[in-house]
């Protein structure tokens, strides 16, 4: 089961639906999704998936290793852009069933604050 499905998966699971999944020409960014908050709408914040700054050469969309996945309530200015970070998942060490638990987590104390 690939991470990007179990991310969608479990933001379903808590009534956050992807509402765009975009790319940029950056490239950092390999994709980002538009999540919102399926019982009010002014509740989003976007989702990207960003590369290792460390790759090296062009880049076509699914080459490179994801680095970092964000949830930011704007969409970052650059692969290292943390001013709007609400959560975030880094792509190495401990589990990533625990590390997206911790992050879900964050995202509904998000949805809490905000709402």
């Amino acid at each position: 089961m690939s991470y990007k499905y179990q991310i969608e998966q479990a933001l379903l699971s808590k009534n956050w639906d992807i509402v765009e999944i975009g790319f940029s020409e950056e490239w950092w960014d390999d994709e980002n999704w538009k999540i919102q908050y399926r019982f009010n709408s002014s509740i989003c914040f976007y989702l990207c998936f960003i590369i290792n700054p460390m790759f090296d050469g062009n880049r076509k969309k699914g080459q490179g290793i994801i680095y970092e996945i964000k949830a930011s309530t704007k969409f970052p200015q650059n692969w290292n852009d943390d001013t709007n970070t609400i959560a975030a998942i880094e792509m190495s060490k401990r589990k990533f069933d625990l590390k997206l638990k911790e992050f879900i987590d964050i995202l509904e104390n998000y949805k809490k604050v905000i709402s």
